[in-house]
């Protein structure tokens, strides 16, 4: 995962409120899957 994307990812943990383990964004490789995951959390 590049800067970018950690940067991202620590803003919509903030914006949301939630964590994102490093194992999960292995797996992510679209924004689809990322809101497909984000929705599963609830």
């Amino acid at each position: 995962m590049g800067l970018d994307s950690v940067e991202i990812v620590m803003e919509i943990e903030d914006e949301l409120g939630i964590r994102l383990p490093d194992e999960a964004m292995h797996d992510i490789s679209t924004v689809g899957d990322l809101v497909a995951y984000i929705a599963n959390l609830e």
